[in-house]
């Protein structure tokens, strides 16, 4: 099974219920940071995801009951050799995210940019991760730039647009903090709340993986 189908069916309704408040793209973005940070409280993942405190632990239960995080006392929550396995999975695609400063690329004030290892081919023009992000941040509050690595260069889809030669500061802080190789693709959430970029980041990335 891909990440992406597992992480889905954390989402799933339970027992023909209402489906959950939370999304495939919250679970595999609080799977990220327990796996880099645990063991990890439920406070701490409260205070870094968009969704409320009930959301959270309904979503830590359900990442409970399907074998991929315990308890570790008092301390938090710590991947279980199950949450390992998905954990790897998902860095091998997605090895890096970060917040970086990227001014004028982008809308908002934050801006979260996520490395996918070669999906370059799959994006067409970017307006398929902008509207994922849009949809699943709400408009006029989030929004996604998707550039790819093109011989050696980092630009721009439908017409490669070289982004250095308009934004070179922003281009240079890309390159060198997640130094993509080409073949790769850059997804950059944005918004005005921090943790919404990071989210709409995972849910545009996560259209790259459609077919898997």
């Amino acid at each position: 099974m891909s990440w992406k189908r597992a992480v889905e069916e954390l989402a799933l309704p339970a027992d023909g219920r209402v489906p959950p408040a939370f999304k495939a793209y919250h679970a595999a973005v609080a799977l990220l940071m327990i796996g880099r940070e645990q063991p990890l409280g439920r406070y701490e993942l409260c205070q870094n995801l968009s969704i409320g405190e009930g959301s959270v632990r309904t979503l830590l239960r359900r990442l409970t009951d399907a074998g991929y995080i315990t308890a570790d006392g008092r301390q938090g929550q710590r991947l279980t050799k199950r949450g390992e396995n998905l954990f790897a999975q998902i860095i091998e695609d997605v090895p890096m995210g970060l917040f970086l400063d990227l001014g004028t690329l982008t809308v908002f004030k934050y801006a979260y940019a996520s490395l996918v290892r070669g999906r370059a081919e799959r994006v067409v023009d970017g307006v398929r991760q902008r509207d994922e992000a849009i949809i699943q941040g709400g408009c006029n509050r989030a929004g996604a730039t998707t550039l790819v690595m093109k011989r050696g260069m980092l630009v721009m889809p439908p017409d490669n647009y070289n982004v250095l030669l308009s934004n070179e500061r922003e281009t240079m802080l890309i390159l060198e903090s997640l130094r993509p190789q080409d073949g790769d693709a850059v997804v950059i959430g944005t918004s005005d709340n921090p943790n919404l970029a990071r989210e709409v980041s995972m849910a545009a990335v996560m259209t790259l993986f459609e077919d898997d």
